[in-house]
């Protein structure tokens, strides 16, 4: 009967309430700072006296969680990925055994900086200009990374969907494959993936145009000034 007399609102609803982004929100959730449940489904609900509650407790001087929280989230997906890497390690014919200890400090940094900016994407929407612009040169970086240690487009494709995944799965809450998705959760992955995306295209344009340069160049050095 108590249950019964619950009211339960969705994450979209209790985000507004609270007047934080959703994906702030599935963050506390998941780390136990806001109370939720879970339906059958897979979708998160939250009682309203408990939304009420964690308000109240905010205005009485208690410090509430803040966007600060986006590096705890990013750490998350940092140390799941990183996890990932040791439990399931990729291929050591690709692109994981071609980097040095120099070459996989500069992709843990990269790295860093891809979750940063994606959680950014999704948290700050008035950014997402700025954001779009880090992106592909951020992509550009990945690919001059690969370049240096001689790694195809191909398998710096493989490396960056590998490190998709994870965030994706971050992010998301370990949710990526649920069958049943409500519009909170097709919105929070259509903005990571349109974000990904925007990365994967600075990479992959970088890539052609240092391979383009360098056949333009040889090209001209052997004498061929045909089109």
């Amino acid at each position: 009967m108590k249950d019964q007399a619950r009211r339960w609102v969705t994450l979209s609803a209790a985000a507004k309430l609270l007047g934080v982004h959703p994906a702030t929100l599935r963050h506390w959730a998941d780390t136990g700072q806001v109370p939720s449940y879970r339906t059958p489904g897979g979708h998160r609900r939250f009682d309203a006296a408990d939304l009420h509650a964690f308000l109240l407790k905010a205005s009485t001087g208690v410090d509430m969680p803040t966007e600060s929280d986006q590096e705890a989230m990013i750490e998350t997906a940092l140390v799941q990925t990183r996890a990932e890497l040791q439990r399931s390690p990729p291929s050591q014919d690709i692109w994981f055994s071609a980097f040095d200890d120099q070459g996989r400090e500069r992709q843990r940094a990269l790295g860093r900086n891809l979750f940063e900016y994606t959680v950014q994407y999704i948290t700050r929407p008035q950014k997402r200009v700025e954001l779009r612009h880090k992106g592909w040169r951020l992509g550009a970086a990945y690919a001059e990374s690969s370049l240096r240690y001689n790694i195809s487009l191909i398998d710096t494709v493989r490396a960056f969907q590998y490190f998709r995944h994870n965030l994706i799965q971050a992010l998301t809450g370990g949710e990526e494959d649920k069958t049943i998705f409500d519009q909170e959760d097709i919105r929070l992955r259509q903005d990571v993936d349109d974000y990904l995306n925007e990365v994967l295209y600075g990479l992959i344009e970088s890539y052609e145009q240092k391979i383009l340069g360098a056949a333009l160049m040889a090209r001209h050095e052997n004498g061929d000034e045909s089109p």
